[in-house]
């Protein structure tokens, strides 16, 4: 039973995208911490370590899979925020603090419910590429195109500047390596 788990879970990641593993990672540490916060309360510290310990393991990925290169500042603040949530949970884990539990979890939480909005306009952006764009004749509007043409986004000084959302959006993506 435990080997036909094992291939299901390895065949859903192996063709799984980025953008879902990196939600299917949120989500994981989340349920163990949510575990962790009913283990207390049965006061069974065993299991209730293992799965904070479980929770840190995942937010440690998810700190070593940033490309800080591409990421920049964006990059640069997941990773101290998810150290901070790291070392709340070391604090739940030996205070026995279920508070600290529901922080870490609501800001996990909040991360991933920005990524859940982006993830599917970058997968798409990332789908078409800008070479294939349609032409205007042909009714159809390619996605990828409305967020990386930016000429007539301009400024009053007349300056090309990309719009908000394709800029916030690359930075995100930029974050994991192109989600």
């Amino acid at each position: 039973m435990q080997r036909a788990a094992h291939a299901y879970l390895s065949t859903q990641i192996h063709t799984t995208s980025k953008g879902e593993l990196l939600i299917m990672l949120y989500d994981a540490a989340i349920k163990f911490m949510k575990q962790a916060k009913i283990k207390i309360e049965e006061r069974d510290y065993a299991a209730k370590g293992i799965l904070i310990s479980k929770a840190i393991e995942v937010i440690s990925e998810l700190t070593s899979s940033l490309n800080k290169e591409k990421g920049g500042e964006l990059a640069e603040n997941l990773s101290q925020l998810y150290l901070f949530c790291n070392t709340q949970l070391l604090q739940a884990n030996l205070k026995m603090d279920t508070k600290k539990l529901d922080d870490v979890i609501k800001i996990i939480d909040g991360i991933a419910s920005a990524y859940r909005e982006i993830i599917p306009t970058v997968e798409a952006q990332a789908a078409v590429p800008l070479e294939s764009a349609a032409t205007p004749s042909s009714g159809s509007v390619n996605i990828n195109r409305s967020f990386a043409d930016t000429r007539g986004v301009t400024m009053q000084s007349a300056q090309p500047m990309p719009a908000p959302n394709a800029l916030r959006l690359k930075k995100a993506a930029n974050a994991y390596g192109n989600v």
